[in-house]
């Protein structure tokens, strides 16, 4: 790394600046800063291709520990307002609010106010931005500042700082990327180059620091502009038909009622629009049976249903008629059934959720057992598989692996008394990281004959080796991994204007994509396919009441993937672009192939091959920020050989002619 010390002033700078922008910036495509659900920015597209970097807002204390905003790690809210995306941020005591606008081809202007309700003491409050590891050991810094600096200026006691020094910019430059920021104020940059194990590159803008008085408003306003090579590297695809996996259904939904005057639209919507495979309905049996000494079956026979449980009951009938398999997943059990009071949010040692009171086993088994029972006999609907939702964590009834397994075991031979063939969701974590909770279950030989299926969320933790766990105890139990719910941000619903994000829409799909590669699940359940979470805007939905009922991207990205033809096979393939997820499907028999890929990256040609003899064709359609589940060209294919050009910053499908 080499820091440049010459400084100019800022009008010698920008014709600089402008002239690098000529010469760097793409005149042609599409570009858009894009950013997490929680508002860290991960680069600007330039041409399709993202010019990365990881943006994030902390502070340090004067002990030198720092908090940084990251998923699930401070309260958020998020609104629009034009081209304008506003995250506003409650983290230790401190309320900081960020503006991001894409302005022009490869700018960004990020405003970020911070603000303390009381006198505080820090060493700095900064906006950070990482550089990726395309910034080498070759990376260079010049920086627009004052003719001179004085050994005062470089003031602020920050941690594992390399470099300090006040400036109105710099610019950041290595052989293939330039990042140049200009501040509306001169601030403090504070430049530090990581560890020998980390060499992660930092480059920290000071926006407060020393003594805080309360409520005193701190702000500034950053230009980034972002440029670099363009990486059109073609992509080599090979996939391998000969070497079937497990079978995709398809897309399936979770359907569990929270919205009664916006639910029924979506669903209605759904269910006529996208080939739903698989359902997952809610069993509300805390309302099914809320006093210990009555019994639920018999009250609801003489019409003391509850009008929750009823509509949960009627939204599994009416799925089960369009053939359409159900689970029962439980949230809330009833306050007789649990252990202390009914609990929300973390308990004291961290734990979440109520553990359930197994003095009244017996009991509590048959309660269970009567809903799934009456929802057969009085509804016709042969519950699929059952599971407690995310009991690893606790939302809301908590288990010990122990547990977990006694229940399957213990529970699964009641059934089975009673006349009922409904097997059991080994999981149903709440996300790819809970994948040990299953290992005592799915190692238990009493436990197997009532396992289903597997299950985990993905909400987080869809790390390759996660995902290879996952397939492995599929395999272990043989039978089929779901993704019981699927999206990427679990506490989105607080800030739901972010669904309509194409970044959230491409950073979904993409993390489907890898999962069918390397886990191979039956189906993904949307979370949901209700208004809560929706793939669809308008009509009411996240108070959208200015518009009709409309699909979104997220939408798009469903109805593409749900296309796949039931029940093909997933197929080893291999790609060389990191940029694009892959995902091979096909049956060798019907002779029908479906090959999904997201590519993050600059648009490309790839270079197709290992497709059977007998296909001469497959149509291609994508899902962007522009089309939707648009077939755009039929593919011709040659002696199993393709070449086609691949969308950047999409949703890709090609699939055999129908």
């Amino acid at each position: 790394m080499k820091i440049n010390f010459k400084t100019k002033p800022l009008k010698d700078v920008i014709p600089l600046i402008a002239l690098l922008a000529i010469l760097l910036l793409p005149h042609k495509g599409y570009s858009q800063a894009e950013f997490t659900t929680w508002g860290n920015m991960t680069g600007i597209r330039v041409n399709n291709q993202l010019m990365e970097f990881n943006s994030s807002l902390a502070i340090e204390n004067q002990w030198g520990e720092t908090w940084r905003t990251r998923k699930e790690g401070q309260q958020i809210d998020f609104e629009r307002k034009g081209a304008q995306k506003i995250f506003s941020y409650e983290m230790r005591d401190i309320e900081w609010k960020q503006t991001i606008e894409t302005t022009e081809e490869g700018k960004a202007e990020v405003e970020i106010t911070f603000t303390s309700p009381k006198d505080t003491l820090i060493n700095a409050a900064y906006f950070s931005i990482a550089l990726p590891e395309e910034f080498g050991t070759d990376t260079k810094f010049s920086f627009i500042s004052k003719p001179s600096i004085g050994l005062g200026d470089i003031n602020i006691p920050f941690s594992e700082a390399h470099f300090k020094a006040p400036a109105q910019g710099i610019t950041v430059q290595s052989p293939t990327r330039t990042l140049n920021i200009t501040f509306q104020k001169s601030t403090e940059v504070v430049i530090s180059k990581g560890t020998e194990e980390n060499p992660q590159i930092r480059v920290n803008l000071v926006l407060a620091s020393g003594e805080i008085a309360a409520d005193n408003m701190f702000r500034n306003t950053f230009v980034i502009r972002a440029s670099g090579e363009i990486d059109t590297t073609p992509l080599t695809l090979q996939i391998f038909p000969d070497q079937e996996g497990k079978v995709f259904d398809g897309i399936g939904g979770n359907f569990r009622l929270q919205n009664a005057q916006t639910d029924p639209q979506v669903i209605d919507y759904s269910l006529e629009n996208l080939n739903v495979t698989w359902s997952r309905v809610e069993m509300p049996w805390r309302e099914w049976h809320a006093k210990r000494t009555a019994d639920p079956a018999f009250e609801a026979k003489r019409g003391n249903l509850h009008p929750k449980v009823k509509a949960a009951m009627e939204m599994a009938q009416r799925l089960d008629q369009q053939g359409i398999p159900v689970m029962l997943a439980a949230w809330f059990a009833p306050e007789w059934a649990i252990i202390g009071k009914p609990f929300k949010g973390k308990h004291p040692d961290g734990s979440m959720g109520n553990r359930l009171d197994l003095t009244k086993k017996e009991e509590i088994y048959r309660s269970l057992t009567s809903y799934i029972k009456f929802l057969k006999e009085e509804y016709g609907v042969e519950t699929i598989l059952f599971s407690f939702n995310e009991s690893d964590l606790g939302i809301d009834v908590r288990q010990t692996a122990e547990e977990h397994n006694d229940l399957i075991k213990e529970l699964g031979a009641m059934f089975r008394a009673e006349g009922l063939q409904t097997e059991f969701l080994l999981g149903d974590t709440a996300d790819l990281n809970g994948w040990d909770f299953t290992t005592l279950a799915s190692m238990d030989p009493e436990s197997r004959p009532y396992i289903g299926g597997v299950s985990f969320h993905s909400w987080r933790g869809w790390t390759d080796e996660n995902l290879i766990k996952w397939r492995d105890i599929s395999n272990r139990v043989n039978e089929p991994l779901f993704v019981g719910e699927g999206s990427i941000d679990a506490g989105a619903w607080r800030y739901p204007q972010i669904f309509e994000e194409p970044t959230y829409a491409l950073d979904e799909i993409d993390v489907y994509i890898k999962i069918m590669n390397i886990a191979q699940p039956k189906s993904i359940l949307q979370w949901q396919l209700t208004a809560d979470y929706s793939v669809l805007s308008g009509g009411g939905i996240f108070g959208n009441n200015e518009d009709e009922l409309y699909p979104t991207q997220r939408f798009f990205n469903l109805q593409q993937l749900g296309a796949t033809p039931e029940g093909l096979y997933a197929l080893p393939v291999k790609a060389d672009q990191k940029n694009v997820s892959v995902a091979a499907l096909g049956d060798k028999e019907k002779g029908q192939y479906a090959i999904h890929l997201v590519n993050k990256g600059a648009t490309r040609n790839v270079e197709l091959s290992g497709l059977p003899a007998g296909i001469t064709s497959m149509d291609l359609y994508i899902t962007n920020k522009k089309r939707s589940f648009e077939k755009t060209e039929t593919i011709q294919v040659e002696k199993g050989r393709a070449t086609f050009s691949l969308e950047g910053a999409g949703f890709t499908s090609l699939m055999t002619p129908n």
